[in-house]
């Protein structure tokens, strides 16, 4: 996302960059030098834009990526000097360096009121979003929106939102595998259900038989002596019986 202009550059920080800079000294090609230039692993400040506040930007530079994984650089410079759309050429400078995964690059064009958020292509699905990064991009633009551009503060403000995004990244995804998890349960139920119906269907309520080797209650025992007693009157029944359907069957030939 590229921000709207937010005005001239001149502040404190430019003047003393001028200054410096017209007075022939030489620097270092990192940390603070003589001539306001701030070239560090993560910060390349050609406007001494952040001024005395370097210090305080690297300890949350260094924060943010101890606290989220993410790893922040910012890119400070009188213009961007392309006819490419501003996110076009940060991309495209951010792709150059090789990134870590998970690297996002605030760049500001100062002259040119520009201001871009880009995202590294190797990032987290929440963190290259757009939704992410119009947030931070728009955190990013609130504190030069003041009398005073207040340029650390922009820079810290995105970090923040960086902190927020994941947080928020990290509850939703909590909540989401929650639904999945109530989902899979729900769907293991009713399959229990199902089936139970369907064998109590098929078996047609009967209850199943007792297993031969479980002892019998005293009813089943009394039960089956009588069983037993009727079938064995019906048989001595039967023997007496048949002598005599014997003789009356010859009496009668």
């Amino acid at each position: 996302m590229t921000a709207p202009a937010y005005g001239d550059n001149s502040d404190g920080g430019s003047t003393d960059t001028n200054s410096s800079s017209n007075d022939g000294s030489s620097s270092d090609s990192s940390g603070n030098s003589d001539s306001g230039v701030t070239i560090t692993e993560n910060i390349t400040d050609t406007q001494n834009l952040l001024g005395s506040h370097v210090s305080e930007v690297s300890d949350a530079v260094a924060n943010t990526e101890r606290e989220t994984g993410v790893h922040v650089h910012l890119l400070y410079l009188p213009t961007f000097g392309t006819k490419l759309a501003p996110q076009k050429w940060a991309k495209n400078v951010l792709e150059s360096m090789e990134p870590k995964p998970n690297t996002v690059l605030l760049a500001v064009a100062s002259n040119d009121g520009n201001l871009v958020v880009a995202v590294s292509s190797n990032s987290d699905e929440w963190l290259k979003s757009q939704d992410t990064v119009d947030k931070l991009s728009e955190a990013a633009q609130q504190p030069l929106m003041e009398s005073t551009p207040n340029w650390a503060g922009s820079a810290t403000a995105m970090m923040d939102q960086i902190v927020k995004s994941q947080k928020t990244s990290t509850s939703s995804s909590s909540v989401r595998i929650g639904i999945i998890v109530m989902a899979a349960v729900l769907v293991v139920l009713v399959i229990v259900v199902v089936l139970m119906v369907v064998i109590r269907v098929r078996s047609g309520g009967k209850k199943p038989r007792r297993a031969s080797k479980e002892p019998l209650s005293r009813r089943e025992r009394k039960a089956r002596k009588q069983a037993r007693e009727q079938a064995r009157k019906e048989l001595q029944g039967d023997i007496q019986e048949t002598p005599r359907r014997t003789r009356h069957s010859r009496k009668h030939e």
